[in-house]
């Protein structure tokens, strides 16, 4: 085989030199797949997983809260907004931080208060809920998600109508080519 860690190395260097552009493309995609799994790694580290219950440790013992149990409490708080419909809530955490996400829909309603307003406050409202309720001294970050908007908007073309008289059909001549 090889005598020396010299001879190694020139034939290896001699290997390189008569395909560069070989080398250099292994070398990337071996570089690249180092790359991603340190990223998968990283992700699998520090990724979130939905949680089946809160432990808030006390001088006793710990205090284990159901996720079914905070879901019926965000659901209790959500029935002073009647501008929500709560449609899943989830709980997500990692090591001592709990995430809270609550999926809605947006019924509309008082039209003097913004949907960015009106979930400020329904976050504040779980909060001092999650706080005053199951003693979290630490409370939950919040993430709203809004599935669908049932906000009447008012069609500017039914406005513009006459009340007794109907939309007379245009022909298809007159309107230009259809699709």
């Amino acid at each position: 085989m090889f005598q020396s860690l010299r001879q190694l190395a020139e034939r290896t260097g001699s290997i390189i030199a008569e395909r560069p552009f070989a080398w250099g493309v292994l070398a990337g995609l071996a570089a690249a797949l180092v790359l991603l799994l340190v990223f998968l790694l990283l992700g699998l580290i520090s990724r979130s997983r939905k949680l089946r219950r809160i432990v808030i440790p006390s001088e006793g013992g710990e205090l284990r809260i159901d996720a079914k149990a905070v879901q019926g409490a965000v659901r209790s708080v959500a029935e002073n907004f009647p501008a929500f419909v709560v449609r899943r809530v989830t709980l997500y955490g990692k090591q001592d931080a709990v995430d809270l996400e609550v999926a809605m829909d947006f019924r509309g309603g008082d039209a003097d208060v913004s949907l960015s307003d009106l979930s400020v406050r329904f976050r504040a409202a779980v909060a001092r809920m999650m706080t005053e309720t199951f003693g979290m001294e630490k409370p939950a970050r919040i993430e709203l998600e809004i599935l669908r908007s049932v906000a009447s908007i008012p069609d500017s073309a039914a406005e513009s109508e006459p009340a007794g008289k109907p939309a007379e059909p245009v022909p298809d001549s007159e309107s230009g080519p259809s699709c």
